[in-house]
């Protein structure tokens, strides 16, 4: 039987997932680090135009699992390796949408980090190419699924405001890297 990691299917419970991690400063690290440490998956490449920032992360990365990752610079190296199952996508915003295609493209699962796309044209697109290519897509939208976030949704949807007509939202943090 199939067991999964996230959307991603493992097709035996011995066979580990090969993920490629694009974008490994800031949030990619911390993917990288959740993927390397897994039980059914491994970090095979490790991919960020900066080198500075991809020696530090395969640094962190190859102590995590029994074999290092390998570090490039262009996606491509990744994407054409057959042994890669996923691709993570954690790159600045307008990089989203179309590594994702260019991933699925090549055959593989996408993880990819919120915005999933600029415009309700990549979004289509992304959905297009997923379906074209048989391929899984997991947005990082992880508050989305808490459990009380779920039951906040449901009591707006039962009335508990009344009926919603507008809302805004915004995130304001301070970042470290």
């Amino acid at each position: 039987a199939s067991r999964g990691i996230g959307p991603f299917l493992v097709r035996r419970p011995n066979e580990r997932l090969v993920v490629g991690v694009m974008g490994v400063n800031g949030r990619g690290l911390v993917l990288a680090r959740a993927f390397a440490g897994g039980a059914n998956s491994t970090v095979g490449y490790l991919c960020d135009v900066d080198s500075t920032v991809l020696d530090k992360a395969r640094t962190a990365i190859a102590p995590l699992q029994d074999t290092a990752p390998q570090a490039v610079v262009d996606i491509r190296r990744v994407l054409d390796d057959k042994s890669v199952d996923a691709i993570v996508i954690a790159t600045p915003d307008h990089w989203h949408a179309p590594a994702a295609i260019l991933a699925l493209r090549a055959g593989k699962h996408v993880y990819l980090e919120k915005p999933g796309s600029h415009n309700a044209r990549e979004t289509e697109l992304l959905v297009a190419a997923a379906r074209k290519y048989g391929r899984l897509v997991q947005f990082g939208t992880q508050t989305r699924s808490a459990p009380h976030v779920i039951e906040l949704a449901q009591s707006i949807r039962e009335g508990l405001i009344g009926t919603p007509y507008l809302a805004r939202a915004w995130y304001a943090n301070t970042r470290t890297t």
